[in-house]
């Protein structure tokens, strides 16, 4: 979100005290921030200031490295002479409850302060962002910072709809297995929302909404009405259709839409309403060729309703082919999510054959790949002929194999188990022997 200091004469009064206010607060603590927070880290982009976890605001620091330098290359023009920005890193309570409707107000920036402030959720918290592809808790951060790199374009500033367009692309970009920074060819979320207010309005109505949101001004886009979620996808849903009309790199197809009058954008509308018609997973499957979306696009898909297994499994065979031996981990994780879930429009031949390569992977593979396996079995209870492999893994030399293993075999069974990690990993190995031997007289007597 895009905060600013009103400028309608009602709210002229009240904006310009506040902003004295801020003002002088700023000149007297060094960015004002001195004053608040008892962390200042000093990031990539600019100061990041906390009262909360300082380990938290450390692994931040690094993110934002690498977020800088990704803006920097998707938006080399407009990085040019942009500054830094003091972040305002928030955290709640261990028991506030974050609901779903206030995700996309977790955040904003100001650019007359040059001012990020969020808010990370609590599995934030717990997980310390780890660096993984599309990981959510980086989305708000994400968003912001891109406010803060397109910001000094008057053309996308004061263009609420667009200004939120293009921070919803880039919010969920993320760092391949390369290392490099990759904006996903579409945004699932965006794309969802913008699909169902298409199915709940119709054609017509959606137009008109459309329509409004081009011409809507800050506090009309803005507002608290209930759609604020819907401006935000067709907003993306119109950057995104505009932006493939066009050649070039992100940044000279950015810069093609912003050429667009009003009524040019309007005129698009209709093929809007098309590029959204098509499911999410018929989107997706367009772009598993590309080498450098194809984990983005698999992990994407396989958490959809109702999926295309066999285009999938094949876009994971091409992994497998990978020497990488972290590929080869992922493909073997994402090929068991897919095979033990239902709605994935196999046919029995495929999936019982890779269930037999999965078995053979649990008995003869790496370890990495017995961990990735086992950490992503899903609730399922059709997974019998990986009993016996995942019952021997509870003898495993290694304790994190032996408790992902009860892990998994507590999701596929309906046999009670310790699922205690540090049972698995250092109890003794009589204890454990028990345990073990339950399951194997449990197998034998089904």
């Amino acid at each position: 979100m895009v905060s600013r200091i009103a400028d309608t004469p009602a709210a002229g009064t009240v904006s310009r005290a506040l902003q004295t206010f801020l003002v002088t607060i700023l000149l007297l603590g060094q960015c004002g921030c001195g004053l608040l927070y008892k962390h200042r880290v000093e990031t990539a982009v600019g100061t990041l200031w906390t009262n909360g976890n300082l380990q938290l605001a450390r692994k931040y620091q690094e993110d934002l490295r690498w977020m800088k330098e990704g803006l920097q290359q998707v938006l080399p023009k407009n990085s040019e002479g942009i500054g830094s920005t003091s972040i305002l890193l928030v955290q709640n309570d261990d028991d506030h409850i974050i609901h779903e409707d206030q995700i996309r107000t977790a955040g904003w920036y100001n650019h007359t302060f040059s001012l990020i402030q969020f808010t990370p959720t609590p599995p934030v918290e717990k997980l310390l962002l780890q660096n993984q592809p599309d990981p959510k808790e980086h989305c708000t951060l994400l968003h912001e910072l891109a406010h803060h790199f397109t910001s000094d374009d008057q053309r996308i500033r004061s263009t609420w709809w667009l200004a939120e367009a293009i921070a919803c692309s880039l919010e969920i970009s993320y760092l391949d297995p390369k290392g490099q920074f990759q904006v996903p060819p579409l945004h699932p979320m965006q794309y969802q929302i913008a699909r169902s207010a298409l199915s709940d309005l119709g054609r017509a109505n959606f137009t008109q909404l459309a329509r409004q949101i081009i011409s809507e001004n800050w506090h009309g886009f803005y507002r608290d009405d209930g759609d604020l979620a819907r401006r935000y996808a067709i907003s993306w849903a119109l950057f995104w259709t505009l932006q493939g009309q066009q050649q070039g790199t992100l940044e000279q197809r950015l810069d093609a839409v912003l050429k667009l009058e009003d009524g040019q954008i309007i005129e698009q509308i209709p093929a809007v309403i098309q590029a959204i018609t098509p499911s999410l997973q018929t989107q997706l499957q367009q772009h598993l060729e590309q080498d450098h979306h194809r984990r983005w696009v698999i992990d994407q898909a396989l958490g959809g309703y109702r999926i295309h297994g066999q285009r999938l499994l094949e876009a994971i065979d091409l992994e497998l082919a990978s020497a990488d031996p972290e590929g080869q981990a992922w493909a073997w994780s994402s090929a068991t999510r897919l095979i033990l879930r239902p709605r994935s429009r196999l046919n029995r031949v495929t999936r019982n054959d890779w269930l037999q390569r999965i078995e053979q992977q649990l008995v003869s593979g790496s370890l990495e790949v017995k961990l990735a396996i086992c950490t992503d079995f899903p609730d399922y209870r059709m997974a019998q002929n990986l009993y016996p492999r995942l019952i021997d893994l509870l003898e495993s030399s290694d304790g994190n194999l032996r408790s992902a293993a009860a892990t998994a075999l507590s999701r596929v069974s309906s046999h009670p188990t310790i699922i205690n990690p540090h049972f698995w990993k250092f109890a003794p190995e009589s204890k454990r022997a028990v345990e073990v031997s339950d399951w194997r007289s449990w197998q034998q007597n089904r």
